[in-house]
């Protein structure tokens, strides 16, 4: 089986980068629709699941015409972060098929629950559970969306909220194989 793939955090912790495969394999060990669902959404949106959990509450902040979501500051809190809100844009095809359904559905759980039910599906998936956690989604789609080459950098930024040096210093150097880089090409190319 192929090594995975990390990203350490300034304190040391391992945050997991999903590859297609595993990507799959995890999802197909989601036994509740509706928990598939809010997978979906975390992993496509690149949101923080905080601000999925409050999104649910805040159906207004998806602009459906614009293909957008919009985060105002208040929806994560997050003390250093910078701009005072992002656009979640452009949203996949794969995230706009899944937000009817999400606001239709049962309230995303807790962190702790969620970090539990992404490790049971790991453990199911027999994957490694270094580096699971509700992170993992976020990270794994910006990386993605790095290495597909589809996006220009400062767009990747700008919808994920980093810097450009956060991003480029974390996600362009990912060792992903050419046939994983042309797999998540071609899962991302209906996108732009």
């Amino acid at each position: 089986m192929i090594e995975p793939i990390f990203l350490t955090t300034k304190k040391g912790s391992k945050i997991k980068i999903l590859t297609p495969s595993e990507y799959d394999c995890m999802d197909s060990h989601i036994n509740k629709p509706y928990l598939r669902t809010i997978f979906h959404v975390a992993f496509y949106s690149g949101m923080r699941y905080i601000e999925v959990q409050r999104l649910y509450d805040r159906s207004d902040l998806w602009q459906q015409e614009r293909h957008t979501i919009y985060i105002p500051r208040e929806l994560d809190r997050k003390v250093k972060r910078v701009a005072p809100e992002r656009y979640i844009t452009p949203i996949p095809p794969q995230l706009e098929s899944e937000l009817p359904y999400f606001f239709l559905n049962p309230k995303p759980p807790c962190l702790k629950v969620w970090d539990e039910n992404l490790k049971r599906w790991a453990k199911d998936a027999g994957m490694d559970l270094l580096g699971i956690s509700a992170k993992m989604t976020r990270a794994s789609i910006e990386s993605w969306m790095s290495v597909s080459r589809l996006f220009k950098t400062e767009d990747v930024c700008l919808r994920q909220g980093h810097t450009e040096l956060t991003q480029l210093r974390h996600y362009l150097a990912l060792p992903f194989t050419d046939i994983e880089k042309t797999e998540i090409k071609r899962r991302l190319s209906g996108w732009v």
